[in-house]
């Protein structure tokens, strides 16, 4: 009998078990299955492993957590609902994504992924993402794996890893892309009428929308601070 492992076999225990020492190494908090999420795109382009193998990834990188919490005596920390089978079908349906992101043919799963993290972790520091860094990176694992023809652009992702709930909000930073792209058009050619109308079209829209989101901060800020200052002025004395 044969028990010579094939070079493909051989590469995916090789992923297999590095899903668990990076477990281990992380640990199983939010921040580490960011990590780890890079990490399978990467795998997943190299083609040891694919959607496939979505289950084994995350388990293996469970229990790499749990056996590294259990060393320094942590006990790991329960999932986000009362079923641990609930908590792990969501983390082989998330890791599928980031598989299936870094096998596309014709997009570079792993460049969207890095512009995408760089550009989640601006807007986390800007205030202008209150979403987690995961359900960032899911976000945009499943627009990219949408469109396995075209990489996403970084406005489409600055639009994708916002929360539904902010449509509006998301509607105005996207049309403030599109106006700024039709002034560098304006400035580079012969200026039109065409082209000015549908500046001042794009305009009218984000100010019925309320302004961007930078916008909308910026006048919250302000009006706190003159609501503080106003609160900090003494009274004056009534007159008799």
């Amino acid at each position: 009998m044969n028990n010579v492992l094939s070079n493909s076999e051989a590469e995916k225990l090789a992923v297999l078990q590095e899903c668990e020492d990076f477990g281990q190494r992380e640990g199983s908090g939010a921040a580490a299955r960011a990590n780890f999420y890079v990490r399978l795109t990467e795998l997943s382009k190299g083609k040891g492993i694919d959607v496939s193998n979505a289950e084994e990834c995350w388990d293996r990188f469970d229990k790499g957590a749990s056996r590294g919490a259990s060393i320094i005596g942590g006990i790991k920390a329960a999932g986000t609902t009362s079923d641990p089978n609930d908590t792990r079908k969501v983390r082989v349906s998330e890791c599928r994504q980031f598989l299936k992101l870094g096998g596309q043919i014709y997009v570079d799963g792993v460049e969207v992924l890095d512009r995408a993290v760089a550009i989640i972790k601006k807007a986390r520091l800007e205030g202008r993402l209150k979403a987690k860094a995961t359900d960032a990176m899911i976000a945009v694992a499943r627009a990219q794996n949408n469109d396995e023809q075209n990489p996403l652009d970084d406005q489409t992702i600055e639009i994708v890893i916002q929360p539904k709930e902010g449509a509006e909000k998301v509607e105005a930073d996207a049309l403030e892309a599109v106006r700024v792209t039709l002034e560098k058009i304006s400035k580079k050619f012969e200026e039109s009428d065409e082209v000015n109308d549908a500046i001042g079209y794009v305009q009218k829209r984000i100010d019925a929308l309320g302004g961007t989101s930078k916008q909308q901060k910026a006048r919250a800020s302000a009006a706190a601070l003159k609501a503080a200052a106003g609160a900090g002025k003494p009274k004056g004395k009534k007159k008799k």
